[in-house]
């Protein structure tokens, strides 16, 4: 009998919870795709902040996970929407900027909605997360402006880079010095 009302008194925060397991597996996804496009194409910058903040999103998918399992519900690790196979860098991080801004949205109304339910620990872990995203979403804004300001020559300058770097180590890796 508690177990079921257990369930019922943290079922809204479950519910809550499970909607932001799937948005994070989602946007790691979508973030990974970029990732390796990003690798692919040897921009390097861009390749890392994609793929780092990929693994940050996975964080985030066990936390919520855990605090589930711990209202005794059950994780519903399916993504919120398909990846997105978008190569154009512009759009990619305009993208990324529209889902960073989403998920905020997004959670601040989850936060107020566990607020209101009584459960704090959800509340401010929605709250902390908010501020991890926020972080987010600067990064993507400003390199969307680092390429809107500098263009092609922004990603020219990181593909030379990643050459000059990848040139480096098989220079070292010959023995040659």
């Amino acid at each position: 009998m508690e177990t079921t009302e257990l369930k019922t008194k943290h079922q809204v925060s479950i519910d809550l919870l499970n909607d932001a397991v799937g948005k994070e597996i989602a946007a790691s996804l979508q973030y990974m795709y970029f990732h390796t496009h990003f690798e692919d194409a040897r921009y390097r910058y861009l390749s890392r902040i994609m793929r780092e903040i990929s693994i940050a999103e996975m964080r985030h998918i066990e936390e919520f996970s855990d605090r589930i399992l711990f209202l005794e519900g059950d994780v519903d690790m399916n993504a919120a929407f398909r990846t997105r196979q978008i190569t154009d860098v512009k759009e990619m991080l305009a993208f990324a900027v529209q889902l960073e801004q989403s998920t905020i949205d997004s959670y601040n109304e989850a936060s107020r909605v566990a607020s209101e339910h009584n459960d704090a620990v959800t509340h401010k872990m929605f709250q902390d997360i908010i501020a991890e995203e926020e972080s987010h979403l600067d990064t993507f804004r400003t390199e969307l402006q680092n390429l809107t300001d500098y263009g092609e020559e922004y990603l020219a300058l990181q593909s030379v880079a990643a050459s000059k770097q990848t040139a480096g180590a098989l220079h070292h890796s010959h023995g040659e010095e």
